[in-house]
């Protein structure tokens, strides 16, 4: 029985965060209504510009693109499921046809541009799922030009014993990372000006979450 549980846990994380799908999938990501303060978090961090060429790495369902692509040069996104790349298509419809947005399906580990592609990029609520960070880390570095802004937001790892007892059948599936650890990794790959911190509350968003901001 415990073993069947474990299983449905692992099959409903999947399907809701990992690599969303199915009717579940769609839905919770055609409007992320708890995600959006977080987006903002990052589009605000990053200052964005008429001359960026924007990167979102597991773009989801493709809200964030939408938000910036009336603001940079042009917005891609990747990700790895195939309901969350139709989802994205269906929003970005017309950034799509007029060649401002670009959403292609891939293995962040592996992106699929050339060096000094993008002068920004953003992950946003993905470090959970992702099991090698260094190695996206260092596509990310490759895909960003000289002085190329990073930013990734992540909820942060619950603290108070209630909170964690509370969701600790999806926080089994999550992976978290310390400031310092991660603040390591973004430094040895070869980003410079690394600030990783804990923010409690900010003014987009009253959730903690762990904001990583770096330069290539």
């Amino acid at each position: 029985m415990a073993r069947m549980v474990t299983t449905w846990r692992q099959a409903f994380f999947d399907a809701t965060g990992r690599k969303p799908s199915g009717w579940l999938g769609r839905l919770m990501y055609r409007r992320p209504v708890g995600h959006y303060g977080f987006f903002r978090v990052a589009i605000d961090r990053l200052r964005l510009g008429p001359e960026d060429v924007f990167l979102e790495v597991g773009c989801g369902g493709g809200v964030v693109l939408e938000m910036v692509s009336p603001i940079v040069q042009r917005a891609w996104g990747i990700d790895h499921s195939p309901d969350m790349m139709e989802l994205a298509r269906e929003r970005n419809r017309s950034g799509l046809s007029e060649g401002r947005v670009g959403i292609i399906r891939g293995d962040v580990s592996a992106l699929p541009w050339a060096e000094g592609t993008f002068s920004c990029a953003a992950g946003v609520e993905v470090l959970y799922f992702i099991a090698d960070p260094q190695r996206v880390v260092e596509e990310l570095h490759r895909v960003l030009k000289p002085n190329g802004r990073l930013v990734l937001v992540t909820g942060a790892e619950p603290q108070s014993r209630l909170s964690r007892w509370v969701f600790s059948p999806l926080l089994q599936h999550m992976r978290f990372h310390s400031n310092d650890g991660l603040a390591r990794v973004l430094e040895q790959v070869g980003f410079e000006a690394v600030v990783v911190e804990r923010v409690q509350k900010s003014e987009h968003t009253r959730y903690a979450h762990q904001l990583v901001c770096a330069v290539r």
